[in-house]
């Protein structure tokens, strides 16, 4: 679970997951800043983050250790849908683990969870 609490500073926004805390913010109407990443920049970064993670995985299952990986994502919110166009970077030495890689990243856990429908559901104060 994440917490996230206004600061005073407008749109900065703390956020928290047990020990671990960031910072969020925007740039509304010339007011807020660059504190922290925006909104959106938090769900280009979880599912980056996650694919790296997977790519990584993927490559310590085939015994590699050694190499650079890493993943870019672009939120694209359109009116009809949503997009999030991603491209995997390999050390060159890496490229021929591509294919075991791009599979891993296609089931990776927090791309599976925004695959599926969403709702969203206030839960009541003291629950």
């Amino acid at each position: 679970m994440v917490e996230a609490v206004a600061l005073p500073t407008p749109w900065q926004v703390k956020f928290r997951a047990g020990d671990n805390e960031g910072r969020a913010d925007t740039l509304k109407e010339g007011m807020g800043g660059s504190a922290g990443m925006r909104p959106h920049e938090l769900l280009e970064a979880s599912l980056a983050t996650c694919m790296t993670i997977s790519a990584r995985m993927a490559l310590a299952d085939l015994g590699v250790t050694e190499g650079d990986v890493s993943v870019r994502v672009h939120l694209e919110r359109g009116e009809s849908a949503t997009r999030f166009r991603y491209e995997l970077a390999l050390d060159p030495a890496l490229e021929v683990h591509r294919p075991a890689i791009a599979e891993r990243l296609a089931c990776s856990p927090v791309r599976s969870t925004l695959s599926k429908p969403l709702v969203f559901e206030p839960v009541p104060m003291g629950a």
